[in-house]
């Protein structure tokens, strides 16, 4: 009974264990446990992170030391199964032999298939430079410097003071009109163009008739000091634009055409010249397999010197070419694209040759240094030994499997397991 109603019943009394914030906790649910001094949002303590750091660094040491173990023995499983030593009773004769006579001429064939791509590629980028691109890139330096002497001769002989209104062209003039022009069709007739280039070609070919023409009615009127200047004028307008056409502005005059022409040819050529990730690919995986090839070579004949107590002089005859041709073609391969870089360097020079006396000399010792540069690479060498070797590595891989062949014959395909009596 309470007085008042305001009271402690017995059911809601503290008991004597309880100390004060228990009780309070009770009652009102506001009193929290001394939990000491809180820390900001964030802020961790220096052992907290040591001990994370630790705990890594422990991980990576128990995962280094797995990968260490399981990777020593990698090789002598490999071994092994090269050899046909497994561990138990061992691989039947029928059995290793059969299975050898089908990967030795697999993996051969393998290797010379990715040979032979990795080599024509680099042989058809030296094909091109030598056939297409460098005739191409002279063609358009002796047409882009034979027009400026053209065009510096029509000003000699129709705007100088002593000249002027006197005297023709001059044959001077029309060769080297001509010389343009013819080449401009070596250029067309090189197979270095893309069908937008050729278009862009046919333009200028348009264009330096219609210079030659406009030229020839300024000859035509040399007695008129007006209409043969601003014929001249007309003319050297068509030929060159005053201002330096800008990277957002198409070309329109005939210089300007044939030098874009000229940069588009020589950033292909850089491309010819540079390995390319399909050479680098076939190379790489052919490198792996020959490897492969070899290792299995070796295992299988120490398999046979353990087995059939014999040394197999076929099927190491036999393994020379398949490991010889990667050799050689990558010999090859290097020396064609190291004349590939030094004949892109030697082309690119016609860039910076001008309209000046004796420039046609110049661009003929570029062409006849880079064919030169170009030759003694040997590539018509090099693709007959290719020629040759492939024919001779494809052989060898068939003479693997026909010398495996005949070596389990006398063993028969299957062996009958004994049966155990006790079972």
């Amino acid at each position: 009974m309470t007085a008042g109603g305001t009271g402690a019943s017995p059911a809601t009394a503290p008991r004597p264990d309880e100390g004060p914030a228990t009780t309070a906790g009770r009652d009102g649910g506001n009193a929290h446990r001394d939990e000491g001094p809180s820390r900001p949002a964030g802020q961790d303590d220096g052992g907290g992170r040591r001990g994370g750091w630790a705990s890594l660094a422990a991980t990576l040491r128990r995962l280094g030391g797995r990968a260490w173990r399981h990777g020593r023995r990698v090789p002598p499983a490999l071994w092994s199964r090269a050899t046909g030593r497994s561990p138990g009773p061992g691989r039947p004769t029928a059995a290793f032999l059969r299975r050898r006579m089908l990967v030795l001429p697999a993996l051969a064939l393998i290797a010379l298939a990715l040979c032979a791509a990795a080599y024509n590629d680099v042989h058809r980028r030296s094909e091109q430079l030598r056939d297409r691109s460098v005739p191409a890139l002279v063609g358009l330096a002796q047409a882009r410097t034979s027009l400026g002497l053209a065009q510096a001769q029509a000003e000699l002989r129709l705007l100088n003071a002593e000249h002027a209104g006197l005297v023709e062209l001059g044959e001077t003039y029309r060769s080297h009109l001509t010389e343009a022009t013819q080449s401009l069709n070596r250029v067309a007739q090189s197979g270095a163009l893309s069908k937008g280039q050729e278009q862009e070609l046919r333009v200028v070919s348009g264009l330096v008739v219609a210079y030659g023409d406009k030229i020839a009615w300024a000859d035509r009127n040399r007695t008129s000091r007006v209409l043969r200047e601003a014929g001249v004028a007309y003319a050297a307008g068509m030929l060159r634009s005053p201002q330096p056409a800008g990277g957002a502005q198409e070309p329109t005059t005939v210089l300007d055409r044939i030098e874009v022409l000229e940069e588009q040819l020589l950033d292909e050529s850089a491309d010819l010249a540079a390995w390319s990730p399909l050479t680098q690919a076939a190379a790489a995986a052919a490198a792996l397999v020959a490897v492969a090839f070899a290792f299995a070579v070796v295992g299988t004949s120490v398999f046979l010197r353990d087995r059939l107590r014999l040394v197999s002089v076929q099927i190491v005859a036999a393994s020379v070419p398949v490991l010889l041709t990667p050799a050689l073609l990558t010999v090859g391969g290097a020396q064609e694209h190291a004349a590939q870089a030094d004949v892109h360097h030697a082309v690119a020079q016609l860039e910076y040759v001008t309209a000046v006396s004796g420039v046609g000399r110049d661009i003929e010792r570029v062409a006849t240094d880079a064919a030169a540069r170009m030759r003694s690479a040997h590539p018509d060498g090099w693709a007959l030994t290719a020629g040759i070797a492939m024919p001779a590595t494809g052989l060898g891989a068939l003479a693997c499997g026909v010398t495996l062949y005949l070596y389990a014959r006398p063993y028969p395909p299957h062996v009958a397991r004994r049966k155990d009596s006790d079972a």
